[in-house]
Order: C-alpha cells, then sequence, then structure tokens
C-alpha cells in the first residue's frame, strides 16, 4: 500500500534548531524503518534567510523539490516547484536560503547517513576513494498543462534515463480520474501534490502532500478533488551507467589547442568547454583553461580549479 502524508497532518511534528547560519526547521512526511536501510524517507527542510548548507554529498540517489520561497544551490537559481536531482555520490551545494525563507521537500528511495561535507577532509578522501562514481545531478522546473476535462502529463527532458530515472508534471481536471506513469520498472516513486487535492481511500490531500510508491504496487490512480490537481511524478533509477542520463560525463576529447580543450570536475562532473566558455560568468568563449580565474569555482559543487582534470583519449 502506498505511503501518503499532507504536511497539515505533520506540521505538528515540525523540529527547530539554530544553526550558525540561522534558524532550521526539518518536518517529516515519511521516515525510514530504522532496522531496514531500504526504506524510504521523506522530509521538508526550511531555514531563515541567509541560511547556508555547505557542499556535501549523500550515498543514496535523491530529489530535492523547492515548495516554497527561493534560494541558490552552487550557481543555479532555485525557485517554486523547482526538482534536483542528485545521483549518490555526487556533492553539490552550497544551498543559500534566499529572502524568503526558502523551504525544500528531500526524497529518498532508502535510507541515508546523512550529508557527507567536503570541507571535512575525511569525506572529501572518502568520496575520491569511490570507484565508477559517475557522477551525476540536474535541476529541472517541470511544465504543468492547464486541463478543463481529462489529464496532461508532461515528462522533463533533463530529468530522465534509460535505467528508470524519469520525472513528471501530471494534471488532472476537477474530479477527474487518471493513472500516473508506471513505476514498475524504477527503484520507487513519490507524488507531490503542489496544487489542489488528491482523494486516496476517502481521504483528501491537499497541497502539500507526499506519497510513495514501491515498484511492485503499479501504477497510482490519481483521483483529483474539487480543484483539480497538479502532482509531480519523480522516478528513481533501478541501477546507474554511463548512458543512464543526458550527459557529456562519458565523452572524451582528444588533447588540442588552448581554446579547444574541455575540461571536467573530478568530484561532480561539472563540464568546462573551452570552445563554449561561460559567458553568463564573464568568460568568453574560446577562453583557455589556464585564463579562467584562479578564484573561479564549480557551479554545481563550488570546487576549486584544482580539482577539475582534461578529458584525453586513452
Amino acid at each position: 500500500m502506498p505511503q501518503i502524508a499532507a504536511y497539515e497532518d505533520m506540521k505538528a511534528q515540525k523540529t527547530q534548531r539554530q544553526t550558525p547560519t540561522g534558524t532550521a526547521w526539518r518536518t517529516n512526511f515519511i521516515s525510514a524503518d530504522e532496522h531496514n536501510a531500504a526504506t524510504p524517507v521523506a522530509f521538508l527542510v526550511e531555514g531563515t534567510e541567509g541560511r547556508v548548507i555547505k557542499p556535501h554529498f549523500h550515498e543514496n540517489d535523491q530529489y530535492q523539490v523547492i515548495v516554497h520561497g527561493n534560494g541558490v544551490m552552487g550557481k543555479h537559481d532555485l525557485s517554486v516547484n523547482a526538482v534536483h536531482f542528485t545521483k549518490g555520490y555526487t556533492p553539490y551545494g552550497p544551498i543559500i536560503f534566499g529572502d524568503q525563507q526558502m523551504g525544500f521537500l528531500t526524497l529518498r528511495a532508502h535510507k541515508d547517513p546523512g550529508a557527507q561535507y567536503l570541507d571535512e577532509p575525511e569525506k572529501l578522501a572518502k568520496l575520491k576513494s569511490i570507484a565508477n562514481r559517475n557522477p551525476w545531478q540536474a535541476t529541472e522546473l517541470p511544465k504543468f498543462t492547464p486541463v478543463t476535462d481529462g489529464a496532461a502529463v508532461n515528462a522533463f527532458t533533463d530529468i530522465k534515463g534509460d535505467a528508470g530515472l524519469a520525472s513528471f508534471a501530471m494534471t488532472v481536471a476537477a474530479n477527474g480520474r487518471a493513472m500516473a506513469p508506471d513505476p514498475a520498472l524504477t527503484n520507487g516513486q513519490y507524488l507531490i501534490i503542489t496544487r489542489g487535492s488528491l482523494i486516496y481511500q476517502g481521504k483528501e490531500y491537499c497541497a502539500l502532500s507526499v506519497a510513495f510508491v514501491t515498484p511492485e504496487e503499479g501504477a497510482f490512480e490519481v483521483v483529483a478533488g474539487a480543484d483539480g490537481v497538479d502532482a509531480l511524478v519523480l522516478h528513481f533509477p533501478r541501477t546507474w551507467s554511463t548512458s543512464t542520463a543526458t550527459t557529456t560525463t562519458t565523452t572524451v576529447q582528444a588533447k588540442g589547442a588552448p581554446g579547444t580543450r574541455v575540461w571536467e570536475c573530478m568530484l561532480c562532473a561539472f563540464v568546462y568547454d573551452e570552445a563554449k566558455g561561460m559567458p553568463d560568468e564573464g568568460v568568453a568563449p574560446g577562453t583557455p583553461w589556464e585564463d579562467v580565474p584562479e578564484d573561479w569555482i564549480c557551479p554545481d559543487c563550488s570546487t576549486g580549479k584544482s580539482e577539475f582534470q582534461m578529458r584525453v583519449v586513452n
């Protein structure tokens, strides 16, 4: 049976703590079984303006969904409904909470030991010691299609892969019914109610609500309330291969002349292509790696230039 929880039912369990950079809150939606690591976990993280979560990694794949406010992850702006997927052992950050007290859901198909920070030498060494990590991450905004009858499902263009990884934006009209994408070939599915309400076993679950469906439970029937429903449908990959996602991390290029080479972050797999440069950061196309400012940091994991290597043909 799918696990489902609404914020209205869980908010009484919200916990608060002070961090060096601001106030933090956590609200558990789905708690993992402490005796079974292969159980899902979902919780809401909130923080005051200026709170910072340092660059880190987790051992398991995860989704994060922005549910209110704004902020920045690495050098990427975050806004409501933005979805970030991170493969296990892929570092990212920092997460900086914006001026609207940002909140985001953290969603995992399996229990995780927690954040492991890159500024701790033993954690950085652990990350570098993992063979065949194939790091990968992506952030994408969903595209909901309003409907007055039936349903609409729009697949994400970036967060997808060939091992079950997929994400969808689903809208069902008022009082309508529709089957969500089948999770049978995945490592589990989350449904996030972002607008309207879902009717399940006679109870109405309004936004914000979270449901987890195992691969064995089959397609979940989404029954909309009187105002319809918008839902994010997020699939975890079963396994990971170098061709799982739309990424260039497996492409190799021959050593070429300055201005034509490609450099890759060995921690998170971000790629700097000299031919393309980074115009948004003032680095013109054709800029050799040696001429990128020494204080430049990786947009995804905030590490320095020293962690980059040039791609070469074996």
